[in-house]
């Protein structure tokens, strides 16, 4: 077993969606504090890979390689050959999945810390999953992984990306539509993958006509490519709204971020990306499980606004508005 002290080489997995992998940056910057001399590579989605790779703390970014037609093991087989030609030292999985700790078992990794579920076993330092039982945020969670390996975790800061490239893109881009360089912005994201945190597309549209009218400011809406076709039902007509729905990569909305006041949004990966850059946020959650509230889910620091209620339905346009119009001020 190499030392943990003396690891030089550190395999840090998460290999799903945006927001569940933006929340490991703060156990992957706690990681980099106690080991400086550690070069840290993250295993994420593919889709991921360059917003990852704007981030100095991470060294190097591998793109999970998904062949869904492939048995598991197969992949698995194929992953754990791609890694040990790594040699990492450590290897800290993040979300239990047999084929990633079977890999990095294969790859002949001495240090493995992740949960004890779906093979677990595989693993050299095994914690107890308890997320399901919402008590702590996921930040706290990850945390607990640099934890297992004996190392301090003094809670860091949200580690800032690289984007200057994507500054100017996005400046000139705003330009395009008018908006002046220090002209304040709201960003609204009114869609999110899961339809329990749906808030009605409807209740968007009036919100954003009351942001216009009532405070002066200009509105931006973002979303992805598959949110193009639906843009029209939140975009009230005759106000000048930005539309910049499945137009921005997500460097791109990283940049757009640090212009912003506010991001108004559903419970989604938008939400972690503008914590991240600093920028406040308003969030909306309609969720009784304390596993899927904001004491697990909701924006991680300070100076953000949360909205908690048994429902999305029983979020008015107005509580919205005044958390916006507070964070606004």
């Amino acid at each position: 077993m190499v030392s943990i002290q003396r690891a030089r080489r550190i395999l840090f997995a998460r290999t799903d969606r945006l927001g569940e992998t933006l929340l490991n940056l703060p156990a992957i910057a706690a990681l980099k504090q106690t080991l400086p001399r550690a070069s840290l590579t993250f295993l994420v989605h593919p889709e991921l890979r360059s917003l990852m790779s704007s981030f100095p703390i991470i060294d190097h970014v591998i793109p999970y390689p998904t062949v869904a037609f492939r048995a598991w093991w197969v992949r698995a087989r194929q992953l754990g050959r791609l890694l040990s030609s790594h040699r990492f030292d450590i290897a800290v999985v993040s979300n239990p999945q047999k084929e990633l700790h079977l890999a990095v078992w294969l790859a002949g990794i001495p240090c493995r810390v992740g949960y004890g579920r779906k093979w677990g076993w595989l693993l050299t330092h095994r914690l107890q999953d308890r997320k399901a039982l919402g008590e702590r945020h996921e930040v706290e969670y990850n945390l607990d992984l640099v934890r297992a390996l004996g190392l301090p975790t003094s809670i860091p800061q949200w580690p800032a990306p690289r984007l200057d490239h994507e500054q100017t893109e996005v400046l000139q881009l705003l330009s395009q539509e008018g908006v002046k360089t220090s002209e304040p912005l709201i960003v609204v994201h009114p869609w999110t993958s899961n339809p329990i945190k749906q808030w009605p597309l409807a209740r968007f549209a009036e919100l954003i006509r009351h942001l216009v009218r009532q405070l002066a400011i200009r509105v931006v809406v973002i979303g992805g490519v598959d949110e193009r076709d639906q843009a029209s039902a939140v975009l009230p007509a005759g106000l000048p709204v930005i539309d910049l729905v499945g137009r921005l990569r997500l460097t791109q909305l990283a940049a757009l971020f640090t212009h912003a006041r506010v991001l108004v949004s559903n419970d989604s990966g938008p939400v972690h990306l503008a914590a991240a850059v600093g920028t406040k946020t308003v969030v909306l959650f309609g969720a009784s499980s304390p596993a899927a509230g904001p004491r697990r889910w909701g924006p991680w620091g300070a100076g953000h606004g949360v909205i908690w209620k048994p429902s999305m339905e029983a979020i008015t346009v107005e509580d919205v508005y005044e958390a916006v119009a507070h964070g606004v001020g």
